[in-house]
């Protein structure tokens, strides 16, 4: 029975501590990535509010808990309260608090763990910065090629993973520069290019086909949904890759 309490009480401590890395992570990449989308030339580049532009305190940058502190927390407002019902930004940090917990979930608790729920936490921000501003900021995408590096590095074959990276890399080249002039239309930014490598650090080779094809029929499907919701004509690629990495990470450590 004692040993039984203490497993129990070692698998809560491991959720926590990997969701904690995931809240974390997305919070951090959402605040810093927003403000590296939006900043202009010459401005800083601590993050601030995209909506009332100020700039945000040390309790306000908190992981989640930096919500709770703000005037009429239940309005979900900006830092001066201008705006209210500004719930992305809390389910993006939810969002990555979840990936963190599945990762230990699925995949158990070990050192491989730490780069695991920092990288899955990086896509829910990734997602809503490229769906607010149609950009995906370089230090995030390399952040995700950093993480899946040292998680290959401690859990699986790096030489594969390098070459899945160059495959994934050349990939994209054509797509954005060879096909997309031949639909005379971008059919892949080069943001999108960069995410395709440094998806390739966490994906298995038999796993590419499936991330590429939930990625184009996600896409499509948001896309539909984008225009209806009166988004505009292109959609965000973003969005759909993040799903579909984030998903093919998860049934990895599944199977």
């Amino acid at each position: 029975m004692t040993n039984t309490h203490h497993h129990l009480i070692a698998h809560i401590l491991q959720f926590l501590g990997s969701g904690f890395i995931g809240l974390a992570s997305a919070s951090t990449a959402a605040q810093v990535g927003m403000r590296s989308a939006d900043r202009m030339p010459g401005e800083s580049r601590w993050p601030h509010c995209a909506y009332c532009m100020k700039a945000l305190t040390w309790q306000e940058a908190f992981p989640l808990f930096g919500w709770l502190l703000r005037p009429d927390t239940l309005t979900l407002p900006c830092p001066c309260s201008r705006r209210k019902g500004l719930l992305a930004q809390p389910m993006v940090e939810l969002a990555g608090l979840i990936l963190g917990v599945l990762a230990v979930y699925y995949g158990g608790w070990s050192l491989a763990s730490i780069p695991l729920a920092l990288g899955l936490g990086l896509l829910p921000a990734i997602a809503l910065i490229d769906l607010q501003f149609g950009i995906i900021p370089d230090g995030l995408n390399l952040l995700i090629a950093v993480f899946g590096f040292f998680w290959t590095l401690l859990a699986a074959d790096i030489y594969i993973a390098l070459i899945v990276t160059a495959v994934l890399l050349s990939l994209g080249l054509f797509c954005a520069l060879v096909y997309s002039r031949w639909r005379g239309r971008e059919m892949l930014g080069l943001g999108d290019v960069k995410f395709f490598a440094a998806a390739g650090f966490w994906l298995q080779p038999e796993i590419v086909p499936w991330f590429l094809v939930i990625g184009g029929f996600s896409g499509a499907l948001l896309g539909v949904i984008w225009k209806r919701m009166g988004g505009g004509r292109e959609f965000p690629f973003g969005p759909a890759l993040c799903l579909s990495l984030a998903g093919c990470i998860l049934y990895q450590l599944v199977k």
